[in-house]
């Protein structure tokens, strides 16, 4: 805690008297925090990804090609919405166009969080080695101490998420940033506090003593992202880097101005600290330990952290290209060996869940906790501590860098055993997302650098393989301390002067080779087709399911007799489920492999899909009187009736649908509808507004293909038109026009009600 006054005491010096420019930032975090808007400190640089990235512009998902020139050879279909993507000869099909993102997906505030989550994170968040930027967080951090203490209120709302002491907060933050300093450097936890006095000492200089272009090029706030990343490179190239070389000359002179500083001198530790040890050593006892050479030789500690510290402190970034960027990316390329457990952990919950109806509601740990073998516990428990542990160190670059876009709030909090189960299940929307989103920067991490190696060593001797068929054979692997220091630690040597240190001197050349054979040459790449993913019933994209029936066998309508019928009987919500999730299961194999549209239908679920045992029996006999040729009509009329007994039930049945198309009808816009609805085919109404609800608003793009503020009328008409409905003609006549697209779901509500009401 001295060492932390010393520093605090120091800076705030610095900052009031000092007249670099550079300095106004930290100014105004100290003494006027209001003022600020800090951007994040841990925001990750993006990655350089050696893959091209497309979009479907039908359904805006992300998709990755990985030919050599970033053009599509071969077509294919969305895995979402069935479009046809990709392309022939380099020329990619309409609507599948090169995804260009220049988004800001960082946030403003200090979003570390609690200091623990920094012991198991990477310490190099941006474009500039771990020393520099450990360097900036720390003058960062020190600032908003002394804000913390002029303006307590305006710095807490800076921190994100809420604490309760910022000062005990920030204090526990400097002291990390001089753990991590300390062990990147290679120095003694004094010698660390000392070069942070040396690099404030140099914030004192004018700014004509800086070898810089000035003006500066960033604002005394740091309002955006761009201008706080030209300010961190200025304070880097002016400052910091300056004071870097020749670090260890510096700190031999600093010692012995303190040796000889006579305001001290004279105090017994300084003169054993920073003294000859000669000149005591004849007053100790002569068998005592304390005369061992050792005793009074300390040998740095070798890190895979400090090594990078080495490279950039010889200037060899581009002597050793890989070897930099395996040391920027280490922390992380650590976390690709654990690719294979994630992926089996998907396999296992996609084929546990794979075509259920719902999503299981529970907690993680519940689901750990169902009966199973003990070996089966133990597996289930093993993968899932993975899959938590590998996330929680990855969020903040899943958040800011990850090439699928994570909702707002997913990644803020650790995962723990309490989260919600949806969070495992790699599926494209929803939470679920996360499951996925993980696997694939995983999988992009390790091509990017395969990518790399072949691009430095000039081979083309690609191939690929599916998830699907990763091994721990495959991935970029290795242990830290079995693995990687040993290497090192080889390739280390040691040389020593008379009445001098012990020096070292890495072999960086060979140390670059060694890893480049040992952990990256020869590994596959790994496309992003193929990875698990969990696809619920309600999930299915039912156009492109109901076109692909179409195509194998006619469809019609149902007869008034048999939709009244199958009203009368299916009077339950759990008949109807029933009824429901037998004929989603035949239009799926329909869709495959087509049949006799005259066929019946309870014919085809008891002999075809031998399923009759299995089905509910009262379903069978309310289902008759149908053929193969209705079951698009009968998914249409059951889907209609599921969402008139979850009303019935006080349930919402659009619960997944955007807000967007749930505003309230006015009394006067009622009064409207009930005219139409009194004079309409009801019955058709509400099955054909149900469906443009479930078919075309539900998709997570669907505010800007059916915008909100359009007349409801226009947007059902052409759907309408489309099927030669007789429904077309009295929409177009009688139905309010004033009525919108954002008052589709009260709509459909409304006319729910009404046909109850009036039966």
């Amino acid at each position: 805690n001295g060492a932390l006054v010393e520093m605090a005491v120091h800076a705030a010096a610095v900052l009031l008297c000092g007249q670099n420019p550079i300095l106004q930032p930290l100014r105004n975090l100290a003494f006027h925090p209001r003022t600020m808007r800090v951007r994040t400190l841990t925001q990750m640089v993006v990655l350089s990804i050696t893959v091209c990235m497309h979009e479907c512009s039908w359904c805006s998902v992300f998709l990755i090609c990985l030919c050599q020139c970033g053009r599509p050879m071969q077509r294919s279909r969305c895995l979402d919405c069935g479009a046809v993507v990709g392309g022939e000869n380099h020329k990619a099909v309409p609507g599948f166009a090169d995804f260009r993102s220049n988004e800001d997906r960082t946030q403003t505030g200090h979003v570390l969080g609690d200091v623990q989550r920094r012991k198991t994170m990477g310490v190099s968040d941006r474009a500039m080695s771990p020393v520099v930027f450990l360097l900036v967080r720390l003058l960062t951090h020190l600032a908003m101490l002394l804000g913390a203490a002029e303006e307590p209120q305006s710095l807490e709302e800076m921190i994100k998420p809420p604490v309760q002491n910022p000062v005990s907060f920030l204090q526990q933050h400097i002291q990390e940033d001089l753990a991590q300093l300390t062990q990147v450097l290679g120095k003694s936890v004094d010698e660390t506090v000392n070069i942070l006095h040396l690099l404030l000492d140099s914030l004192l200089k004018d700014p004509h003593q800086h070898q810089n272009q000035w003006p500066v090029q960033f604002d005394a706030v740091l309002s955006t992202k761009q201008r706080r990343n030209k300010w961190e490179e200025i304070v880097a190239k002016t400052v910091i880097l300056p004071e870097l070389k020749d670090l260890d000359k510096k700190l031999l002179e600093l010692n012995k101005q303190i040796q000889e500083d006579e305001r001290i001198s004279s105090n017994p530790i300084v003169k054993i600290v920073y003294g000859d040890p000669s000149t005591f050593l004849s007053k100790l006892p002569k068998q005592s330990h304390v005369h061992h050479s050792k005793m009074w030789s300390c040998r740095k500690r070798i890190s895979v952290e400090n090594l990078g510290h080495v490279v950039q402190q010889k200037s060899a970034k581009d002597a050793v290209p890989l070897l930099w960027k395996f040391l920027q990316k280490e922390t992380e390329l650590r976390l690709v060996k654990f690719l294979p457990e994630i992926l089996a952990l998907q396999r296992d919950l996609v084929r546990r869940f794979q075509n259920t109806t719902l999503a299981k509601q529970c907690t993680i740990q519940d689901f750990l906790n169902e009966p199973r073998s003990d070996v089966m516990r133990d597996l289930w428990q093993r993968r899932t501590n993975v899959f938590l542990s590998v996330w929680n160190k990855l969020r903040r670059s899943l958040d800011t860098n990850g090439e699928i876009k994570l909702p707002k709030g997913y990644c803020d909090a650790d995962l723990t055993l309490d989260s919600k189960l949806e969070v495992l299940l790699p599926r494209r929307q929803g939470l679920g997302l996360c499951s996925t989103a993980l696997a694939s920067y995983l999988i992009s991490l390790h091509n990017d650098f395969i990518y790399s190696v072949n691009k430095y060593i000039k081979e083309d001797s690609r191939y690929f393989i599916s998830p699907s068929e990763v091994a721990d054979m495959h991935l970029i692997s290795y242990e830290v301390e079995r693995d990687l220091i040993p290497l090192i630690l080889s390739n280390c040597q040691y040389s020593m002067e008379k009445g001098g240190e012990t020096l070292q001197d890495f072999d960086l050349g060979r140390i670059q080779q060694q890893i480049v054979s040992k952990f990256l040459q020869g590994k596959p790449f790994i496309t992003l087709t193929g990875i698990p993913t969990l696809v619920y019933r309600y999930d299915r994209n039912y156009e492109q399911l109901f076109d692909d029936v179409k195509n194998k066998l006619d469809q019609s309508s149902l007869p008034s007799s048999v939709i009244n019928t199958i009203g009368g009987e299916l009077l339950s919500y759990s008949d109807v489920c029933d009824a429901l999730s037998i004929i989603e299961i035949t239009l799926g194999f329909l869709a495959m492999a087509g049949g006799n549209p005259e066929m019946l239908l309870t014919d085809y679920i008891t002999e075809v899909l031998q399923m009759g045992d299995q089905t509910n029996p009262q379903v069978l006999q309310t289902l008759r009187r149908c053929h193969l040729k209705h079951s698009i009509a009968l998914w249409q009329l059951l889907s209609t009736r599921k969402s008139e007994q979850l009303l019935r039930l006080k349930r919402d049945p659009f619960e997944d649908i955007n807000p967007a198309y749930k505003d309230e009808l006015s009394p006067e816009l009622a009064k409207q509808l009930n005219v139409f609805l009194v004079h309409s085919r009801l019955e058709t109404f509400l099955q054909e507004l149900h469906e443009m609800i479930i078919l075309k608003l539900r998709h997570v793009q669907a505010v800007d293909d059916f915008r909100p503020v359009w007349s409801l009328k226009e947007s059902l008409l052409p759907l309408l038109e489309l099927k030669e409905s007789q429904l077309a003609p009295e929409l177009e006549d009688t139905f309010p026009q004033e009525i919108l697209l954002s008052h589709a779901v009260a709509t459909w509500t409304a006319a729910a009600l009404f046909r109850r009401e009036h039966r």
